[in-house]
This record gives structure tokens, sequence and C-alpha cells, in this order.
């Protein structure tokens, strides 16, 4: 099934144009005249109400299939908002491996910064791989897209008492000492390794330069998230690392406000963190994965979910198989938007040219039946078939 998008001020013109082709009415019942390409008042009211009326579906079939939060942000205002109980209003909620998008922030804001670019090799500050004939060509680039080749550490990373099972107290070390997988820019390695490494990196690089910023947690907050307004609890683990791959907390009214600070590209309320250049550096896939760009899923108009990739690729690898082809016409698919995905079906979508951002929470545990296609599809299409 292919997603078909209907886009809002397409439909707002398109209502216009019939009326203003459609026969004369008699003339003591005749509207007052609309100037071509504006909208009356009733026209807008019925596009809100529709709009309404399809977050509302959505937010229903997330709650049915366990969801434990749904929020729609529609031009930077709360349109939606719905919650399982009360008090998950103001509780920050895990967002699993929603937080990777954060290290690609970071690196944003690290180059506006000029403390580090993403072409520059990883072992210029890590140098523990500069021996290495593989990790030493490895790129901040690579890095971010997963495609350095590291050995994604799933198993041991995710869970601190697998970490510690295996001897491994600091992540970031472990990641930094494990052997690669693949050549560098070979394949889509997904998992922590590599943003435990970008976090060690990062640090080392503010350490350098004196910001007084003690890791990459602390960066953030100064660059993002008070000027923001909004609050991110990192987990850590035993050597004070922030589980950047998968350990911040936020409430999903948080979560939203960052989502519309990435829509509009780098500002809010009149004022701009960051170029738009710079987060627009985020939301292309250069890597071998067309789906990902640097720590952003794509979203397309025939996109697969995250996790339904992810089982095929791992599926593929237990099979002995090679990963398969990129094919060509993959890149040429029509984005619609990008979003940041945890486990859980834990999901920010930001579809900028709907002027819409959605945050879903879900038990971790939970979400198999879960699909980013019906819910987007509800949410952008009236009447999808």
């Amino acid at each position: 099934m292919i997603l078909r998008v209907v886009r809002f001020p397409r439909v707002v013109l398109a209502l216009a144009s019939i009326a203003a082709c459609a026969p004369p009415p008699p003339p003591v019942a005749a509207p007052p005249p609309v100037a071509p390409g504006l909208v009356t008042a009733d026209q807008a009211r019925t596009i809100d109400a529709e709009l309404l009326r399809r977050c509302e579906e959505a937010a229903a079939r997330s709650e049915e299939l366990g969801g434990e939060a749904f929020l729609v942000m529609h031009d930077g205002r709360v349109v939606l908002e719905r919650y399982a109980k009360p008090s998950w209003e103001s509780t920050p909620h895990l967002l699993a491996s929603g937080t990777k998008s954060f290290s690609g922030v970071a690196a944003a804001f690290a180059i506006d910064d000029g403390l580090l670019s993403l072409d520059e090799r990883v072992a210029d500050t890590i140098g523990e791989w500069k021996t290495d004939p593989r990790k030493s060509t490895i790129t901040v680039r690579q890095l971010l897209e997963l495609s350095g080749g590291l050995d994604p550490m799933s198993n041991v990373l995710d869970s601190g008492r697998n970490a510690l099972a295996a001897g491994i107290r600091d992540r970031a070390a472990g990641a930094i000492a494990e052997p690669l997988q693949a050549d560098p820019g070979e394949r889509f390695l997904y998992g922590p390794a590599s943003f435990y490494v970008f976090g060690e990196l990062l640090e080392r690089k503010l350490a350098a330069a004196g910001t007084g910023d003690a890791d990459v947690a602390a960066y953030l907050d100064r660059k993002l998230f008070r000027p923001l307004g909004i609050e991110m609890r990192f987990l850590r683990d035993q050597a004070g690392n922030p589980n950047l791959p998968g350990g911040g907390r936020m409430t999903a009214r948080d979560w939203a406000r960052f989502g519309e600070w990435m829509r509009r590209k780098g500002e809010i309320d009149g004022v701009r963190l960051l170029p738009a250049e710079r987060l627009d550096e985020l939301l292309v896939a250069t890597g071998p994965n067309p789906r990902y760009g640097l720590t952003w899923w794509l979203l397309t108009e025939s996109g697969p979910d995250p996790e339904e990739t992810m089982v095929r690729e791992r599926l593929r690898e237990r099979s002995g198989l090679p990963p398969p082809p990129v094919r060509a016409a993959e890149r040429d698919d029509r984005p619609i938007g990008f979003m940041a995905a945890g486990k859980g079906k834990q999901r920010l979508y930001v579809l900028p040219e709907e002027r819409l951002v959605v945050v879903r929470f879900g038990p971790l545990e939970g979400g198999a039946a879960y699909r980013d296609r019906e819910i987007l599809e509800t949410l952008l299409v009236p009447g999808a078939e």
C-alpha cells in the first residue's frame, strides 16, 4: 500500500478554486465575493474539523494498540492531547531509541561552534583508533549515519545487567574497543555502540575547547534544552556516561516542542538557535540506508517501519545472507517528513509540509501491532481506503 498524502494548503486552495468555478447561485443567496486563492471562514472551519477528526481517530487507534500518550501539534499549537492516566501528562517517559536523534542535533551545534566537522576522522580525537587500519578511516558522518562498521553491541550495551555481566562498566570504552563488523561505509548497522563512541568523541572535544560542559548531556542542556524551556533526563552507566542511544526521558509536551523546533529548522518563538542548513544536513541520506539520515529516520510515501527493516536485516544476517542492495529508485522516493523512533513504538513524527508534530508513547515491551504507516495514513489521508 502506498502512502498517499493530502496537503492541507493544497486542499484549501482546491476548495477555493472549486467554489470559484461553480455556477453562480441566485443573486439573493449569493455569498460575498472571495478573492482567488483565499479561503472562506466556513472552509477554514471545515478543514480544522477534518484535521481534528483524523487526530482523534489516530489517537484512538494508538490507544487500542496500548498507547500511553498521543499528542498532536499543528502550527505550534497543541490541538489534541490524550493520556491513558492523567498523571502521565507531567511524567517524563523513556524515549528509548528516540533518544538517538539528539546526538545528531548535538553534532549540528558542535559544527556551528567550530568543534568538529562531519567529514573529519574520529581517530583524530579517539586516539585509540589511530593504529587500526579500518577504524582509523571512520568519519563522524559515518558514525552518525551508522555506517562506520562498528558492531552494534545491542545485546550488551542496551542492558545494564548484560553490560556488567560482560565486564563493561564504561560503555563508551567498551564500544571503542570492540572490533568492527564491516568495513566503514559498507553497511548500515543499527545499535548503541556508535552513539557511545560519539558521546566520548564530543566530550573530548568539549574538554579540549574548555567549554565547561562535562559531557554531551550538559552541552545539550546549555545549547538546546534550557533555551527551549524543556527538560531531558538521561540515564547513565556506572562510569557516568549519558545513555545517548536510549536513555533519555521527556514529557510528551517537551518532546513535541523539540519536534516543533526541528520543523521550524532551528527557530522557535522568534529565537534562532541554529542556522537552518545545520539541521538540513541531518535529514539527508548519504549512507547505505536510504531511509536514515544522521540519527533521524526519513519518512517517505512508501517507506517501511524501522522495526520491520531491522527485523528483515537481522533475519538475513542469521541466515548468512548479504544485505539487500539499495535500489536507486528508493533514493528518489518522495520524503514526507522525518521521525525519532524508539522501542515500544515511542514516536516523534515531524511533518513539515503539513505543519504537524506528533508524539506517541507506549509501553516498552509493547507495540508489536502498531504500524507507522497506518497512523500516518489516518492523520494525513481523509477517508483512506
